[in-house]
């Protein structure tokens, strides 16, 4: 005998958008989320603390409540701060480019150096998708040269000279016939 399922009485889920209980993340647990973001921690690195809600719920609290959106945004800029002050850290630290060896020589380390670099790159990779007003590469798309306008002779005359260094035979003022153009690799 065939086992048949009973349908299922619990309700289907709706396609709004629930709002983050309340009750269940206060104020403290927000207030240590900002704080964190504000000293360069990762929203990632956060969330997967002990007592922590998901990154998904921070996310979804930035959407749709505007005071925290605000705090959120002045907590990244800081953490942007923060970022800066770890590169220049990174750099500044000399730790680990020497290693001694057994018989009392000093060589260089390479490997913590391109690691050092590394941490520096990804940091300011970093701070360029995040605060790419601030921290992104800037181009220069002001013209600093002049623009001069020629007349219809002399552009003709350009164009001729210009024709004839690529070996065409230019028609004199437009009249005459073009020559027929010859396949690659013909003389």
């Amino acid at each position: 005998m065939p086992v048949t399922k009973k349908p299922s009485k619990k309700a289907k889920p709706t396609a709004k958008a629930r709002k983050p209980r309340a009750s269940q993340w206060g104020q403290p647990t927000r207030d240590a989320i900002l704080e964190n973001l504000s000293i360069g921690k990762s929203l990632r690195e956060i969330c997967s603390a002990k007592g922590m809600p998901a990154e998904g719920t921070v996310r979804g609290w930035v959407i749709q409540d505007e005071d925290f959106a605000a705090q959120y945004a002045r907590a990244r800029e800081a953490g942007m701060e923060a970022l800066g002050d770890e590169i220049l850290q990174i750099a500044d630290s000399q730790e680990g480019d020497i290693i001694k060896t057994e018989d009392g020589r000093e060589i260089v380390n390479h490997d913590a150096i391109q690691r050092a670099k590394l941490r520096v790159d990804t940091r300011k990779w970093i701070m360029s998708k995040i605060a790419p007003k601030k921290y992104g590469d800037r181009l220069d798309l002001n013209h600093s040269g002049s623009i001069d306008s020629l007349s219809d002779d002399a552009i003709d005359a350009r164009l001729l000279k210009l024709l004839g260094k690529a070996g065409t035979a230019a028609a004199a003022r437009g009249e005459g016939e073009a020559e027929e153009a010859k396949p690659a690799g013909e003389l």
